[in-house]
């Protein structure tokens, strides 16, 4: 019998330990066949006071890490190559405000995660402006959706934002991947597979 499990995921799509953490819990319930994710997206800003046209890069990294910037990238890098995933941190020109890409995530509904890997990638491998119109359009297209589409889904999203931003506060969530499975059980950090596999059959225990 496969039992559904839903999992609360609490990031912002220009956290590179977002990426890996959701890589990891991936890896995790490819051990767990007779166990489906059903994943929500909830809302959290890496940079609240980013301006609406975000800033260049460099500038950016100095402002927030300084001189440790390389270092604490080398050690992102390291973690993602465990991962599976070879970031491309080089080719990344502009720190967005991912506001409007928020507003996206959470009109997609059940496309969410599909969404945000297709944004994960544009971002930390292939080095896009997804702050952009066209890019993110380009994004929506590929996985199947529209702003047409998503209208509707789109007015409510704003409303939805500035509830899950309401919610990691109430939470005390000060950093992102956090994790909710069941509504009850949480990990807050980019835990490696057998972590996660502890939890997660925990959460799918009879109560």
């Amino acid at each position: 019998m496969t039992s559904r499990i839903d999992v609360d995921i609490f990031a912002d799509i220009i956290c590179p330990w977002c990426y890996i953490g959701k890589t990891r819990l991936d890896q995790a319930f490819s051990q767990r066949p007779n166990l489906t994710p059903v994943y929500r997206w909830r809302s959290f800003l890496l940079n609240p006071s980013m301006p609406a046209e975000g800033m260049d890069r460099q500038a950016y990294l100095t402002a927030k890490f300084g001189h440790a910037a390389s270092a604490v990238y080398g050690r992102i890098a390291m973690a993602g190559l465990d991962a599976g995933i070879e970031f491309q941190f080089s080719k990344i020109q502009r720190t967005p405000d991912t506001r409007p890409i928020h507003h996206l995530m959470l009109a997609a509904g059940d496309k969410s995660e599909i969404l945000a890997d297709h944004f994960y990638k544009a971002y930390f491998l292939d080095g896009q402006d997804i702050s952009e119109v066209n890019i993110q359009d380009e994004i929506l297209e590929a996985c199947g959706l529209d702003r047409q589409t998503l209208s509707s889904e789109l007015t409510a999203a704003a409303n939805q934002l500035e509830t899950d931003l309401h919610d990691c506060h109430t939470l005390a969530i000060e950093g992102v991947p956090m994790i909710i499975f069941n509504g009850s059980l949480s990990l807050a950090g980019a835990y490696p597979p057998d972590i996660l596999l502890n939890v997660i059959d925990s959460a799918a225990r009879p109560a």
